[in-house]
């Protein structure tokens, strides 16, 4: 595949405040690469800088082959990506349609007002002014408005902040849809569960740094820890057969396994001896590692604090 973006030694400083130091990576046309961070690890200060609306302090950024500190350049790139802030501001009293309409105008593109208004969920609504709309909804918008002129490269700066489940599946559907048709994407986030759905990359971001890059996959693999069963039944002691599964540790009633093997699997033999030994089962879980097990691995935090 092609390189889509390359950022190489980004450096980004506000006075004696360094909010990006040193970041590089790559994203491989036509794929989703993800931003996974806390509030204030640089993500969006990185992406405003390959939007050309942030100055690097130092470093390059070259987004398909143009560098978006160059005003010649810039200008250029702006008919070829899409961008979704965390917030828009919009005319109040326009409505859905309207604003539809204005964007167009400013891409010489004829609108399309109802095909851009049902893809995000808001066919119904194009008489609904700004004011009237909640803030997920105008963030469906938004997404819309930077979709309008069909971009090459879209870039989401926290794109599902403040939507409700309905709208984050609405957006999540709409940027899997433009992967499958090789659009190249470029998504901020410190929404476990959003990096890992559709990241084809995760760029694990904090104090303006990369602490890790890879797949999801491959970062709960290496990060994520053990699977785990927990079992609390009264009478309860694991076999020999079920000791070689992994590590048995035990803290009052309960005994929990840590496991490498497949967690399933040594849930049903830990039930099946159970129910030989004749004893009552009180508790039973099991966890299989996330890339939330794998964040708090690399970077001490849980992300959810990002969000209080």
């Amino acid at each position: 595949m092609s390189v889509a973006i390359a950022v190489d030694g980004l450096v980004k400083r506000y006075g004696a405040v360094e909010a990006v130091a040193g970041l590089s990576f790559s994203v491989e046309a036509g794929t989703i690469f993800g931003l996974l961070g806390r509030n204030g690890a640089g993500k969006t200060t990185t992406l405003e800088c390959c939007i050309g609306i942030g100055k690097p302090t130092s470093g390059s950024i070259r987004v398909l082959g143009l560098d978006p500190t160059q005003p010649r350049d810039l200008s250029g790139l702006r008919r070829r990506i899409g961008v979704q802030l965390q917030a828009t501001s919009l005319p109040e009293k326009a409505n859905v349609r309207e604003v539809l309409e204005l964007y167009a105008a400013y891409y010489s593109i004829p609108p399309r007002v109802k095909e851009m208004a049902e893809r995000v969920g808001l066919a119904d609504k194009l008489d609904r002014q700004m004011a009237q709309l909640s803030g997920g909804e105008q963030q469906r918008l938004a997404l819309a408005l930077a979709l309008q002129h069909d971009p090459d490269v879209l870039f989401l700066d926290e794109p599902t902040a403040g939507m409700d489940a309905f709208g984050r599946r609405i957006l999540w559907t709409e940027v899997e849809r433009l992967r499958a048709g090789g659009k190249t994407i470029v998504l901020t986030t410190h929404y476990i569960e959003e990096a890992e759905r559709l990241s084809d990359r995760i760029c694990m971001v904090q104090r303006g740094k990369i602490v890790a890059e890879a797949t999801p996959a491959d970062l709960v693999a290496e990060y994520g820890g053990a699977a785990t069963v927990s079992i609390a039944a009264d009478g309860f002691v694991p076999g020999a057969a079920l000791e070689a599964l992994g590590t048995w540790t035990r803290t009052g009633a309960e005994w929990k396994l840590a496991t490498t093997t497949e967690p399933g699997l040594a849930l049903a033999a830990i039930v099946t001896h159970a129910n030989e030994l004749g004893t009552t089962i009180t508790a039973l879980d099991m966890h299989r590692p996330t890339l939330e097990d794998a964040f708090i691995a690399i970077t001490g935090e849980t992300i959810q604090e990002a969000a209080l």
